[in-house]
């Protein structure tokens, strides 16, 4: 359901000194964040309310956390 929200033609890139963060654009910013946190939502303007069961769309898992943190240490030693 949610394949095409991760193309590049919705997600915006904000970086700084400190970071990167990667999210949402406009109307689809909503909707993931309804998704991705669980929250109720109308299903159209004038519809009924709906609590939506949380789904993460973006994010790292253990495993990825790992991986990074593994990969930073070998370049840190280096």
């Amino acid at each position: 359901m949610f394949s095409k929200l991760r193309t590049a033609k919705h997600l915006k890139i904000q970086t700084d000194e400190n970071g990167l963060s990667v999210g949402f654009l406009g109307r689809v910013a909503r909707i993931a964040r309804v998704h991705q946190e669980g929250l109720t939502d109308r299903v159209s303007r004038n519809g009924p309310e709906v609590n939506y069961p949380a789904r993460v769309l973006l994010g790292f898992t253990n495993v990825d956390r790992e991986l990074i943190q593994d990969s930073l240490l070998r370049h840190l030693e280096a």
